[in-house]
């Protein structure tokens, strides 16, 4: 019969400190494995994010741990106590011995807990000592209430759920958070503002579903780049903001708030849209991160001086999953994923060459960009443009 550990918690989200935890339980406790245990609707307090977004960033967190096991036990549609998810524990995982993996603070309440004689007459129990936490009159309370303990060496993290979601509130990358469930926590938005209703209300289905891409897109190449992930999300998810806005509405905000004196911006909603756009996210969205407003301002042009940030909107924009096929896309998916520099510097040059042809001129501060990206190019990056021309 296997022994394996059952860490359950609402995971709102999963951080590195729960990892640790189990590599603790696995290197003293004497367990085959430990079994993340997600509770969809925990007793005691209301999770911030939904019970499928917890568990997939669960599977997320776990991925590649090959004595880690994910259940989904606690996944009931009410309000659920750890002893009602034995019986569906058993049957995901027959021929198992339970032991419940807790910290000492839950020690003093754990007599009190729902149906205790089941729990305690069908599991063991693994307790971390808390530094700060009184452990001896607690552990004895619950030996003489039938509970049978082993104590494991003192454990403590950096990491705590509650500061990983403030500072994700603020669109910063929180440390001790997998990469994974990073990016997953970029992609949907969550412990954040949100701004999709909003969003719904300002462009149409198409659009809507453009920027949902672009933000993935962002996501998957800050993850790629080393850039900051939570803000490149909010910059995708905001770059068209002001796309729904027909011309002469874009050119009356333009004007009155001087976000251009370019006759060839103000004559087309093409280009009008993102200077627009970054205007509508400080002023509408409260946005204050210039270089997040930058990075909408400068995606349809770009600018002299653009950053990788900037550079992975632009690109995210060009490139996203639900584009329609163009000239050169197959390309610029290939480069971007090597240079941000060069997948900018190409898709303008496939711009350039797409408007001359058509026998128009080509934006002026376009050309300003493409000519600085130029001059910074290395000379591995002029080789990667080389091999897709």
């Amino acid at each position: 019969m296997r022994k394996m550990g059952v860490l359950g918690g609402t995971f709102d989200p999963i951080h590195e400190g729960h990892i640790a935890l189990a590599k603790e339980a696995l290197r003293h406790g004497g367990l085959d494995g430990v079994i993340f245990l997600p509770m969809a609707h925990p007793a005691h307090r209301e999770a911030d994010a939904s019970a499928d977004d917890r568990m997939n960033m669960c599977a997320l967190a776990i991925e590649g741990y090959t004595r880690f096991f994910l259940s989904k036990a606690g996944m009931k549609p009410e309000i659920a106590y750890t002893a009602d998810t034995l019986t569906p524990l058993r049957k995901e995982f027959p021929n198992t011995s339970f032991t419940l993996i807790l910290g000492a603070d839950k020690l003093p309440s754990l007599p009190y807990w729902k149906e205790i004689e089941k729990l305690f007459s069908h599991c063991d129990f693994l307790v971390f000592p808390r530094s700060g936490v009184n452990t001896d009159e607690a552990l004895d309370k619950a030996r003489q209430a039938g509970a049978k303990i082993d104590l494991l060496p003192e454990f403590s993290t950096p990491y705590s759920a509650t500061m990983i979601r403030s500072q994700t509130a603020q669109y910063q990358d929180a440390p001790g958070l997998n990469k994974k469930v990073l990016c997953y926590m970029a992609q949907r938005g969550l412990y954040q503002q949100d701004f999709i209703p909003r969003l719904k209300t300002m462009m149409s289905p198409k659009r809507f579903q453009h920027t949902l891409g672009v933000r993935k897109e962002a996501v998957r190449l800050a993850s790629l780049h080393g850039l900051p992930i939570q803000r490149c999300a909010l910059a995708a998810l905001l770059h068209d903001c002001a796309k729904g806005m027909n011309l002469k509405d874009m050119v009356r905000v333009a004007r009155e708030n001087q976000l251009t004196d370019s006759e060839a911006v103000l004559s087309s909603g093409a280009l009008l849209h993102a200077p627009v756009g970054a205007y509508l996210a400080k002023k509408e969205f409260h946005i204050q991160d210039e270089e997040v407003l930058n990075s909408i301002r400068s995606h349809t042009v770009g600018r002299v001086g653009m950053t990788k940030m900037e550079m992975c909107i632009f690109v995210a924009d060009a490139t996203e999953e639900g584009r329609e096929d163009y000239k050169g896309l197959k390309e610029l998916r290939w480069l971007c994923n090597r240079s941000l520099t060069a997948a900018v510097y190409r898709s303008l040059e496939l711009t350039e060459e797409y408007v001359t042809e058509n026998g128009r001129d080509f934006d002026p501060a376009s050309l300003q960009t493409k000519a600085y990206l130029e001059s910074i190019l290395t000379d591995e990056e002029k080789a990667l443009l080389a091999s897709v021309r």
